[in-house]
């Protein structure tokens, strides 16, 4: 049996034992303070973005529906409209004679390899069609839109297709003079521009004239319009 010296003696190294023993899994514990746990996320597959979060963080437009969605007919898509200037500030001056009643002939660019040549003479305008094979198309503004009137272009181009760089029609705005008993017209021109090129419509100023003008355009190869 022990004696009671010989007891404190083992009390005492147990404690030094357990003391040591604490000082070293605290050792351990302090040196991982502060480091990053990789243990619960390493298993995980790695983050995917959200098609919705572009990586420049603006947000992108919703794709269009595509056919067969609710308020699509199947049998069409809906088209979209790009923009083009025929300021003639902006479109390339090709030839002038400021003694030939003001004539000025300018080249404005257009999507897809379109190009717009407009024309103006005796305070008359008109447009060239270039299609992206060089075929020119001559619109004929003033005597099938205007017939004969004084007219004016505006100064936007609006082409309409499935996709930006595939226009199928072009609707442009032609100021029209109607003498001083009546107010000038302001009539939207649509054109398609499948070979051969040439206006389809006319839509005079009024409700809706602009939709109407894009509904005209987004149909099936619609006919010329007859001259005067």
């Amino acid at each position: 049996m022990a004696t009671a010296t010989e007891t404190v003696v083992m009390d005492k190294n147990r404690a030094r034992a357990w003391a040591g023993l604490c000082l070293l899994l605290l050792a351990g514990c302090g040196s991982r303070q502060g480091e990053a746990d990789e243990t619960a996320t390493a298993k995980l597959p790695p983050a995917v973005k959200s098609p919705d979060q572009p990586a420049d963080g603006m947000a992108e437009v919703a794709n269009p529906p595509t056919a067969g969605e609710a308020g699509t007919p199947p049998s069409r898509l809906p088209e979209s409209s790009r923009y083009t200037s025929v300021d003639p500030g902006s479109c390339k001056l090709l030839e002038q004679n400021v003694e030939e009643g003001g004539y000025w002939r300018r080249r404005c660019a257009g999507p897809a390899g379109f190009a717009l040549e407009t024309s103006e003479s005796d305070l008359r305008q008109d447009i060239v069609i270039i299609a992206p094979d060089g075929r020119r198309s001559q619109l004929k503004l003033s005597s099938l839109v205007a017939k004969g009137a004084f007219n004016s272009l505006g100064k936007v181009a609006e082409w309409r297709g499935l996709k930006p760089d595939s226009p199928h029609a072009l609707i442009v705005r032609l100021s029209v003079a109607a003498g001083s008993a009546r107010p000038d017209r302001s009539d939207l021109v649509v054109v398609r521009l499948a070979p051969p090129a040439c206006v389809v419509a006319v839509v005079e100023q009024g409700p809706d004239q602009n939709q109407k003008a894009r509904a005209i355009a987004d149909s099936d190869r619609p006919a010329c319009k007859a001259g005067p």
